[in-house]
């Protein structure tokens, strides 16, 4: 997926080297609230570990077809969604997405969200795609479960964010019967 217009305002872009000080100026600008979710926004300090974390996810969508794009709304970009990893063998997608604050509130993940899970049911060939969402990340929650995801367990200790560890809800989403 390089580019997918999902209305006049609202499109998919897969990321490049040059979305790089577009991506860092959107997160360093968003950096407190974005901070309470995300644990590799701390580590973001300069438009160079944007490079870096696009030359990686081009990387690692030649290696596995996991891939990163920045959402552009009204030619803004406002956030970002894709597959962090996709393990081909058990057909199974992880994706990760997060919008600045300025763009939640208005639809625009859960349109982008379902074009990424479509994409990854019938292009990727996945069967089920798992998805993480802290336990006191309530919209987050609130997000997969409109999207049709079932909690199946609860990881203890999942991550580390800026306030500490924090254990997730797993969620999972099979892929729709023909």
């Amino acid at each position: 997926m390089l580019r997918h217009k999902i209305n006049p305002g609202l499109e998919l872009r897969l990321l490049q080297p040059e979305h790089a000080a577009e991506l860092f100026a959107l997160v360093d600008a968003n950096r407190a609230s974005l901070r309470e979710w995300l644990p590799w926004v701390d580590a973001t300090l300069k438009v160079a570990d944007s490079g870096k974390f696009i030359a990686e996810a081009l990387r690692e969508r030649a290696a596995t077809r996991a891939f990163q794009s920045g959402i552009w709304s009204m030619g803004s970009l406002v956030g970002a969604i894709g597959h962090n990893r996709i393990d081909q063998a058990a057909r199974i997608g992880f994706p990760g997405w997060w919008l600045a604050p300025s763009a939640q509130g208005q639809g625009i993940m859960t349109q982008c969200c379902q074009v990424v899970f479509t994409h990854a049911f019938t292009q990727l060939l996945v069967n089920r795609i798992v998805v993480g969402v802290a336990t006191g990340n309530v919209r987050g929650q609130a997000t997969v479960k409109r999207l049709g995801f079932k909690q199946i367990s609860l990881l203890k200790n999942a991550e580390v964010v800026a306030s500490g560890g924090v254990d997730h809800f797993i969620y999972s989403l099979v892929r729709p019967v023909a």
